[in-house]
């Protein structure tokens, strides 16, 4: 494959080039258009995603990931129509990354309305852009009957942070699809103690998807809600060591005194990544009663372990 110097080849020759015969030309210079920053160049890219080949189009929509421009996310949005998937799925990837707050009211108009990958991909290219106008769009889609559409809505409504949109996570929390309520676990990870959202994300402890289990045992852990504490300790006996992992580490910001048992009994656990938790987690509850426990793990074969729990030791005994 060729690849041009945009150092050398200048705008007009990559424009000639973008109008080749040979798609195999045009396509590299849409490559090459990524890495020119004028307006001319997004001009070309744009132009490029009406060409007759895909691999052309394609490369147009990945190229214009590096350009801004209410022009580019209102050309990308149009090629999440495109009859090609690798088109499709190239578009949605350059409008995850935009960062520009003026984007929002085209996302979010994309959002409304259309195919549901359209939909899914404009929520998902809202996420981090956490437009306030977006939660009423997003609230409407935790009804869509696309699971990918409900998912995407639901981190949107997560990166708000909007208490106002708990009523509607509730219902996602029970949804049918495993990735939506995981994707709920994560996005009450704001909720007040007391508040519905608290009492979802312990339910989600005993949800029968592992993946969701665990998320909402990380949320825990970030949230710090003290009505997980009980919920957390059982979930040490989750038969999932993943799910384990993360419950260790959120009862160590709990500091929860009570699962000392729990804890020191998955520092005998085969998984080397558990025992650290476990260690740090002993480590961050502080009390000396762990110390018979962690001096053992102090002679763990792993060195990661070994390092813990030597720390953990040190907290317990200052």
């Amino acid at each position: 494959m060729t690849v041009f110097d945009t150092d050398t080849d200048d705008l007009a020759d990559l424009a000639a080039r973008a109008r080749s015969e040979d798609a195999g030309v045009r396509r590299v210079a849409m490559l090459a258009l990524a890495e020119t920053p004028e307006p001319d160049a997004a001009a070309l890219l744009i132009a490029g995603l009406a060409d007759p080949a895909a691999e052309v189009r394609a490369a147009a929509a990945q190229a214009l990931e590096e350009h801004a421009g209410a022009d580019v996310v209102r050309a990308l949005a149009a090629a999440l129509d495109d009859p090609e998937p690798r088109v499709r799925e190239a578009a949605a990837a350059a409008l995850a990354d935009r960062h520009e707050a003026d984007a929002a009211p085209l996302l979010i108009a994309r959002a409304a309305a259309g195919t549901a990958f359209a939909r899914a991909a404009a929520f998902r290219a809202l996420r981090e852009l956490a437009a306030p106008d977006a939660g009423g769009v997003a609230l409407e889609a935790l009804a869509d009957a696309c699971p990918d559409v409900r998912r995407e809505a639901v981190a949107v409504l997560g990166w708000l942070r909007d208490e106002s949109a708990q009523p509607g996570l509730m219902r996602t929390a029970i949804d049918p699809e495993p990735e939506v309520r995981r994707a709920t676990m994560t996005a009450l990870v704001s909720v007040r103690s007391g508040a519905p959202g608290a009492a979802a994300l312990v339910a989600g402890l005993r949800d029968p998807d592992w993946r969701v289990r665990e998320e909402a045992a990380a949320t825990l852990a970030r949230s710090r809600l003290p009505e997980g504490e009980t919920a957390l300790i059982r979930t040490m006996e989750d038969p999932v060591w993943q799910v384990r992992l993360k419950a260790a580490g959120a009862l160590g910001r709990l500091r929860a005194l009570a699962a000392l048992p729990a804890l020191a009994i998955a520092l005998a656990s085969e998984i080397s990544n558990l025992r650290k938790e476990s260690a740090a987690a002993l480590g961050e509850i502080a009390d000396p009663a762990a110390l018979p426990a962690l001096r053992t793990a102090a002679a763990d074969p792993d060195p990661e372990v070994r390092k813990t729990a030597l720390w953990a030791i040190g907290r317990c005994r200052g």
